[in-house]
């Protein structure tokens, strides 16, 4: 359960969520804007805790971790990618990858990594260009390499495609899908989009604050 107090009165935001993601399993999230969907991230990272119950991360409950030990634990797990990108503006795209990467503390031969990741996601000629110089899609491909340089188990996005068109979107949606498949990285995708919802193995919807299945494939 996760609530917020809002004047003399507290709102449950999430109050019946039970959610399981194994090994390579790919998911997403759907839900009216303010559901909740993006506090359900949130927790699910260890950057909020929970009012009520458990979050465990490879069978350990995390809740009574410092901040600290969180954030070293989730840098080796956990990748997230956002709707609004969050690149340092003012390095050039290879150096906001290799950023990811020391902040992660996974520095073995980093930049040829790092190189690699953006030629993967279709940025070779792209490199050392500012965020500011790029498309929203291309961005995106930034901020996807940044968040899978650390090789986590586990990637978190929310709303990924929200600021792209279609096209872009879609091509944004199928470099998610390649990497996490290649690599074996669950993939948890926080949507609108029923189109990219369905092309996920489970599907929920978020609510009045329940997490209820909406299908499987």
């Amino acid at each position: 359960m996760r609530r917020f107090k809002s004047g003399d009165e507290y709102i449950d935001v999430l109050r019946g969520v039970d959610i399981c993601i194994k090994e390579g399993d790919t998911a997403s999230i759907q839900g009216e804007s303010g559901c909740g969907k993006s506090t359900l991230l949130n927790l699910m990272a260890g950057l909020d805790q929970a009012d009520e119950g458990k979050i465990f991360w490879n069978s350990e409950e995390i809740s009574r971790d410092s901040y600290q030990a969180l954030a070293i634990k989730r840098s080796s797990l956990i990748g997230m990618v956002f709707q609004s990108y969050y690149l340092v503006p003012e390095i050039r795209a290879l150096e906001n990858v290799i950023l990811g990467g020391r902040i992660s503390g996974n520095t073995d031969n980093l930049a040829e990594r790092s190189r690699s990741l953006l030629e993967r996601v279709g940025l070779g000629s792209r490199m050392s260009s500012l965020p500011s110089t790029l498309s929203g899609g291309e961005r995106q491909r930034v901020a996807i390499a940044r968040a899978m340089i650390s090789d986590p188990k586990v990637l978190l996005a929310d709303e990924p495609t929200g600021n792209l068109d279609e096209a872009s979107g879609d091509s944004i949606m199928d470099i998610l899908q390649e990497l996490c498949e290649e690599k074996q990285v669950s993939l948890i995708l926080v949507t609108h989009s029923g189109k990219y919802a369905a092309r996920m193995g489970r599907s929920w919807i978020l609510r009045k604050g329940i997490l209820e299945k909406k299908s499987a494939k």
